[in-house]
C-alpha cells in the first residue's frame, strides 16, 4: 500500500512541472477591439493551477509584466464589489508600472495609476473575459478604492509555443503577428 502510494505521489511530482505557454485572443467586441486590441498571454500552467506572466500586444511590441495580487487591495468588498458575485474572473494581477506597463496602465483605466486584471479561466481553445480595474482617482487616497474601467472579450485565436530550454530572454520569445 505504501508503495503504490508513493508511486502515485511520484508520478503527481512529476506531472505538476510548470510548462509556460503563449495563448493569442481576438477582441471578441468594438470596446475589446477599441481598447485592447488582439492580446497574447504568457502563462505557466501546472496540473492545477495557471499563473499569468505577461501580456503582449499582438499587433506591436508592446508587453508587460504581471504579478498575482491579493483582492484586498481593490478595497472594500473587494472582487464582488466590483464585478458581482457571479462573475467567474477571480484570478487577479497587478500589471508591472514599469517600462511598457505604464502605457497599458493609461489605455486601460485612463486617471488610474495602478491597474490589476481579473481574468477568468486561461486554457487552450477556450474564450477569455478579463474584468480591468483601477484605482480611483476620486477616492481619497488611504481608502485604496478601485473602480470597474472595462469588460473585455476575446475569442481564442491560438497557442504559440515558447522556445525550448531555460533562461530564453523574454525578447526571443515569438510573438504571433496578425494582419487586421
Amino acid at each position: 500500500m505504501v508503495l503504490i502510494l508513493g508511486l502515485l505521489l511520484a508520478g503527481l511530482a512529476g506531472s505538476a512541472r510548470a510548462e509556460t505557454r503563449v495563448f493569442s485572443y481576438d477582441p471578441a467586441n468594438d470596446v475589446t477591439r477599441s481598447i485592447a486590441g488582439p492580446l497574447t498571454f504568457e502563462v505557466r500552467q501546472q496540473l492545477i493551477f495557471t499563473t499569468v506572466l505577461r501580456i503582449r500586444s499582438t499587433q506591436g511590441e508592446a508587453s508587460a509584466a504581471l504579478k498575482p495580487a491579493d483582492e484586498t487591495v481593490l478595497g472594500r468588498g473587494g472582487l464582488t464589489a466590483l464585478i458581482g458575485p457571479g462573475a467567474r474572473e477571480r484570478s487577479l494581477y497587478e500589471v508591472e508600472p514599469t517600462a511598457e506597463g505604464l502605457d497599458l496602465i493609461h489605455a486601460f483605466c485612463p486617471g488610474s495609476g495602478r491597474v490589476w486584471l481579473a481574468f477568468g479561466r486561461v486554457a487552450q481553445s477556450v474564450d477569455l473575459r478579463i474584468q480591468v480595474l483601477g484605482d480611483d482617482p476620486k477616492s481619497p487616497p488611504k481608502a485604496h478604492q478601485a473602480r470597474l474601467c472595462y469588460t473585455l472579450d476575446f475569442y481564442y485565436h491560438g497557442e504559440w509555443r515558447p522556445p525550448p530550454g531555460p533562461g530564453v530572454p523574454e525578447r526571443d520569445i515569438p510573438v504571433p503577428k496578425f494582419p487586421y
